[in-house]
């Protein structure tokens, strides 16, 4: 007997949801399965068998039954169970697959809002950061659940300054208790939602990750700032990734933060600075420039760190003489550590060298940024020399 298997998508789980071609097969099968949720709702159309989510392939595959329909909610394409059980289906028979209506095309239709231009996140039982996605996206549409629900959210970007940014909110879309509200992120943080909610996020201002950052961007004050061209060298030299957990150690005005800010734009940088000068420079260049997800830590480091989540990629401008040790709890903290060092003084570049050395960090290499920029002096163009400085990385970006 060749066995057929259909994995249905049933968008919101509403029987009036279900595409025709998906009623159709569900009504055809000789058993159906699904989670409790779904098979509770489903149960209008045709019996459904309740089963634990972790189980359903298995389930499906060991039924006696010619013909099993196997229901998924939302869209089989868009972060669904689909891709977790079709090879196992496989396995046992031919596999067709059926697509639903995805919670986003939903919410967008009930907004009357394109989705063509949004950026997706899902954060339904995995990592990730929603702060850096609105920073630099116009829109973005995130998938939530667990203990990051949507109201658990729009905390965490009004706590990091994007309580202005434009929320809507669909909560039990398709349901019989079906609610969609739009205001500010700060709004909706004081609203209550349950665990099956979807968000679409409006920025009118992102910024552009693009757009390398130059010094006449920032706002300098009294502390000495990283100049734009060994900035640029030293971000690029860290191989940084989009979700990356990034330090910048001894932050000054924020320029290394949040030129990294900007590569890890799914992730987070911890702006760590003890001059209170520096941290108001720092919050402030943060918000002029979009740069929401990077963290001020006030503080001394290697104190500061602790508490911090374990970095991928670490910058250090400024040790206060604590190299070492700061550079130990790097490697304790994650053995893969990506860092890079910045020396001015040839006792530096020789501390620094023996410390990457001593504490095992891979693919340890030296290289020196002498850099000048023209200036006009009457007719001519006459070149100024930047101090030079000496780049220490050490740990492998294949790691």
């Amino acid at each position: 007997m060749e066995r057929r298997f259909t994995i249905v998508g049933a968008g919101m789980g509403a029987p009036s949801g279900l595409t025709g071609e998906a009623r159709e097969a569900l009504c055809a099968a000789d058993l159906a399965l699904s989670t409790p949720r779904l098979a509770a709702q489903l149960s209008g159309v045709r019996p459904v068998t309740a089963c634990p989510v972790g189980e359903l392939a298995e389930t499906a595959c060991r039924a006696d039954a010619a013909h099993v329909a196997v229901v998924v909610s939302g869209d089989t394409g868009f972060f669904s169970l689909t891709r977790s059980i079709a090879d196992k289906l496989a396995a046992c028979g031919t596999v067709e697959i059926l697509p639903g209506l995805s919670s986003m095309q939903t919410l967008c239709a009930r907004l009357g809002a394109s989705y063509d231009d949004a950026f997706i996140v899902s954060l339904h039982g995995r990592t990730g950061d929603l702060v850096g996605a609105v920073s630099y996206h116009h829109k973005v549409f995130a998938l939530t659940g667990g203990d990051r629900n949507a109201q658990t959210l729009c905390r965490e970007l009004t706590e990091a300054g994007l309580d202005f940014v434009r929320v809507s909110r669909g909560e039990n879309l398709g349901g019989a208790e079906e609610r969609v509200c739009t205001g500010t992120a700060a709004e909706l943080a004081e609203r209550p939602c349950g665990s099956l909610a979807v968000l679409l996020i409006e920025n009118d201002r992102p910024a552009d990750p693009r757009r390398a950052l130059r010094d006449a961007d920032f706002t300098r004050g009294g502390v000495p700032m990283t100049k734009q061209e060994v900035r640029w060298t030293a971000v690029n030299l860290l191989a940084l990734r989009e979700t990356d957990v990034v330090y910048d150690v001894g932050a000054g005005t924020g320029s290394v933060a949040i030129e990294m800010a900007r590569h890890a734009c799914r992730g987070r940088v911890y702006a760590i600075e003890r001059n209170p000068e520096g941290l108001a420079l720092l919050d402030e260049n943060r918000e002029k420039l979009g740069a929401f997800n990077v963290v001020p830590v006030p503080g001394r480091a290697p104190d500061a760190l602790s508490g911090l989540p374990a970095p991928d990629a670490v910058f250090i401008g400024g040790s206060g003489g604590e190299l070492p040790a700061i550079l130990r709890l790097l490697k304790e903290a994650n053995p893969a550590v990506r860092v890079c060092v910045s020396a001015i003084a040839l006792e530096t570049l020789a501390l620094a060298q023996q410390s990457l050395k001593e504490l095992g960090f891979a693919d340890v290499s030296v290289c020196q940024i002498a850099a000048a920029r023209g200036r006009k002096v009457a007719n001519y163009t006459m070149m100024t020399a930047n101090n030079p400085v000496f780049l220490l990385t050490g740990g492998s970006a294949d790691a």
